[in-house]
């Protein structure tokens, strides 16, 4: 698989409507077989800056992002559908910052997420900036480790991600039942003797990190409101 992560600023009140603009492109996108949404999010403002919101789309591979892009930039090959989804998208958007996500050997894609009956109030997004050289020892700890410690309190790994076109940055996507159990986590982590040793180890290995809390939309097939949940 390969992995679109979308961060977008919204302008004024827009992220609403930018949202379902999403949850409708999401529809066109997956019925054509352009692309999945993995998952849509706005940021809460209290962990970084907001208005703005988060979009994660799934593709079968290399290949498929090649088709993708065939249908934004090749004049006979052009979805007739983006241009004017594009125009109306920029009335409530300013623009953004995107990467293209390679995913670590045990990051599960969405079907064995949909398979999993996954449901989240919450999602958490982390991205690192890794010391020369540590990006995949970062990674097989998050796997290994950090993974399994989470699991048994509550959070289900979502995605971990290499970014091929940035060499020392990771992506990680954790999704927490709900809010009490995410903020416990938080209030716990400084007495966690566990936790507190994965910490010791990430930070030998990374430079800097940003995380942030996301509130999925309710056209994430993992939203516990979703009528089809």
């Amino acid at each position: 698989m390969l992995y679109l992560h979308e961060l977008i600023d919204i302008i004024g009140d827009g992220q609403q409507p930018y949202l379902d603009s999403v949850g409708e492109r999401a529809k066109h996108s997956e019925r054509k077989g352009i692309s999945r949404l993995m998952g849509s999010w706005q940021v809460i403002g209290s962990t970084s800056r907001w208005p703005r919101v988060v979009n994660l789309w799934e593709m079968d591979g290399w290949g498929h992002w090649a088709e993708s892009l065939e249908r934004q930039f090749l004049p006979d090959k052009k979805d007739p559908h983006l241009g004017p989804w594009w125009s109306a998208a920029t009335q409530v958007r300013s623009g953004g910052v995107d990467r293209i996500l390679e995913p670590a050997e045990y990051a599960p894609t969405r079907e064995q997420l949909r398979s999993q009956r996954l449901r989240s109030w919450v999602c958490v997004q982390t991205v690192v900036q890794l010391a020369s050289h540590a990006r995949d020892d970062y990674l097989g700890a998050v796997g290994d480790t950090l993974r399994p410690l989470l699991a048994a309190r509550g959070l289900i790994l979502m995605g971990a991600y290499r970014v091929p076109m940035h060499g020392n940055e990771a992506l990680t996507l954790w999704a927490a039942p709900d809010f009490r159990s995410l903020c416990a986590l938080y209030a716990e982590r400084q007495s966690d003797t566990a936790l507190q040793k994965w910490v010791a180890y990430a930070n030998s290995l990374r430079e800097q990190w940003e995380t942030m809390w996301l509130v999925p939309s309710l056209h994430c097939f993992f939203h516990p409101g979703r009528h089809d949940a």
